[in-house]
């Protein structure tokens, strides 16, 4: 079985679910880049607090286990975008089942597309169930994540407690960004877990 761990940045913001819905811009990873820098830009203007916002004690847990990875580099990925796991999952022989623990604010787990895609930032997870239905999923969320999709509760394994990687080992590790739902002045605290990951 090949074991994935999946890491949303957007997970260790130090936000409530309703500062979020407050605080960031409204759109998806569709947005240009140009236009997602104008709107955070635009956010901070609006809302001064947000430059005060860091990142909760769970990232340095994340951090303390990362480096007691050993990898290869080709199985470490990096982007800004979720939907690109796609890439690393079409890396994995179709007979080799997978497990993935993902560490997200969101479950991912949504029917919606958008644009040309048909892999998201927030459907991923059920395009691979649907790909391949053998897949075992573990979901590291925050107390008030949003735990329904249009299906109902989310159907797997979830926990708050980022604690229970420590007791998992991994063959791949994924790692994006999110950067809209990221504020640019946390860009240094996802470049650490980037460092650690290409060291």
């Amino acid at each position: 079985m090949a074991a994935i761990l999946s890491i949303d940045f957007d997970y260790f913001l130090d936000v409530s679910a309703k500062e979020r819905d407050c605080y960031f811009p409204q759109g998806s990873d569709e947005i240009p880049d140009d236009l997602l820098a104008l709107m955070w830009k635009e956010c901070y203007v609006k809302y001064p607090e947000l430059a005060n916002v860091s990142v909760i004690n769970d990232f340095d847990i994340l951090k303390e286990y990362l480096l007691t990875l050993s990898l290869p580099k080709e199985n470490v990925d990096v982007y800004d975008s979720h939907k690109f796991i796609q890439k690393l999952i079409n890396r994995i022989s179709k007979e080799d089942p997978i497990y993935v623990v993902n560490i997200d604010f969101h479950h991912d787990y949504y029917h919606y597309f958008t644009g040309s895609d048909e892999y998201n930032c927030g459907n991923w997870l059920r395009r691979l169930l649907e790909e391949r239905p053998e897949t075992k999923i573990k979901w590291i969320r925050r107390k008030d994540s949003q735990i329904y999709s249009l299906d109902g509760e989310f159907p797997f394994e979830h926990t708050d407690d980022i604690k229970s990687i420590c007791n998992e080992k991994f063959d791949y590790v994924f790692l994006c960004k999110s950067p809209e739902w990221s504020p640019p002045h946390l860009t240094e605290k996802f470049e650490e877990l980037v460092s650690i990951l290409r060291a």
